[in-house]
């Protein structure tokens, strides 16, 4: 580890940032979850982060989550929750209203918010967010991160004026056998626009959905594909653990599943019949999480599901087969190849105990550290 920068607080949980670094000289958004900061990062020096502004939720939303930078620099943020408690009769999770969305310019000015509250049994956890300019459309999921319900639906809104206007159930999977599997619906949590306009949109619990139509009066969303996972075995527990995902020229789809400690690769050029291309076990263990690719190479970062594994990986693709591998290239005596430990890190602020690396992006090839100076 050659640079870290302290926030300043303990115990916030940093957990999502934007899934692409921005546009150069832009600041990139991330989250601190338990305090419910957003996090505007000037990263033009990566050995010198500066947190150039902290924002609190636009009231009534609470706890923000996720990040979408839009063509026009703007970033959309989603939220879980409102101030209220929950809409779900017996509900414990305080505030617990219903999640929504919120529009940023890239300074982190607030341009404008909306609720996600709709006519469903459990609240709307607003979890992830894309866009389709071309067609003036938001897609969202919903999905309970420390709450006790989530609504398993994704909703449908039109851009220009914030209107919400579709909220729609996601089917049950069906497994290769033909059999279904109810859980698989549960926790719709990524989504990746297609360049045809139709979105794919997959589920903690490990189900794959295609959902079409999106600017009809009828969206349809169906199951089409259900990655194999052991079923919960019990309260408050969900199928597989199907995180964030990594999607190659509308071809490939890697899944992280931390149920089974793999990372799939499926090819989803015919998505009436996505196939399995290749699979990576990792250690027993590391429930994979946080996939993302670096723009100037082959290379992936790998990160973990949660506390516990204080570490992550870099690995490699071959984007013509789907193929993933370690990156041996990276390799401490004792570990994994590819593998990078944080638990005996010394951190360049001081000694403040092991990490936990949840998400994590590449830096700018054309960066030379060798130039910079070293605080």
């Amino acid at each position: 580890m050659i640079a870290t920068t302290p926030i300043g607080t303990k115990g916030s949980m940093p957990h999502h940032m934007e899934y692409w670094l921005p546009p150069s000289g832009r600041l990139l958004f991330a989250n601190s979850h338990h305090h419910e900061d957003i996090l505007l990062l000037d990263i033009h020096d990566p050995l010198h982060v500066a947190i150039e502004k902290r924002i609190r939720p636009p009231a009534p939303l609470r706890f923000p989550h996720d990040f979408y930078r839009l063509p026009n620099g703007n970033v959309l943020v989603g939220f879980l929750r409102s101030e209220g408690p929950s809409p779900r009769a017996g509900d414990k999770t305080f505030p617990g209203g219903p999640g929504g969305i919120a529009e940023y310019d890239a300074s982190g000015r607030l341009l404008r918010r909306a609720s996600a509250a709709a006519d469903t049994r459990e609240p709307v956890r607003v979890y992830a967010l894309t866009m389709l300019p071309k067609i003036d459309r938001i897609v969202t999921t919903s999905a309970a991160m420390m709450e006790e319900s989530a609504a398993d639906v994704v909703q449908v809104w039109r851009y220009s004026d914030f209107k919400l206007l579709h909220t729609i159930p996601v089917p049950p999977g069906v497994n290769r056998d033909g059999s279904v599997a109810l859980t698989a619906a549960h926790a719709p949590f990524a989504l990746r626009a297609l360049a045809n306009g139709n979105v794919l949109v997959s589920t903690y619990g490990c189900g794959l959905n295609l959902l079409t139509g999106v600017t009809s009066s009828t969206p349809q969303i169906r199951n089409v594909y259900t990655f194999d996972a052991d079923e919960p075995k019990g309260p408050g527990e969900y199928r597989g653990a199907c995180a964030v995902p990594l999607i190659l020229r509308d071809k490939l789809w890697l899944m992280p599943v931390g149920g089974r400690s793999t990372l799939v690769t499926l090819d989803i050029s015919d998505l009436s019949h996505p196939r399995e291309r290749s699979r990576l076990l990792l250690p027993h263990g590391f429930a994979p999480h946080w996939l993302a690719r670096d723009p100037a190479s082959d290379r992936l970062v790998l990160c973990a599901h949660n506390g516990g594994q204080q570490g992550f990986f870099i690995l490699k693709i071959d984007e013509r087969t789907g193929h993933t591998s370690f990156d041996d290239s990276v390799h401490v005596a004792g570990s994994s190849a590819g593998y990078i430990d944080l638990t005996s890190q010394r951190w360049p602020h001081g000694r403040t105990g092991p990490g936990w690396a949840h998400s994590a992006l590449f830096l700018p090839a054309e960066y030379k550290p060798e130039t910079a100076s070293l605080r």
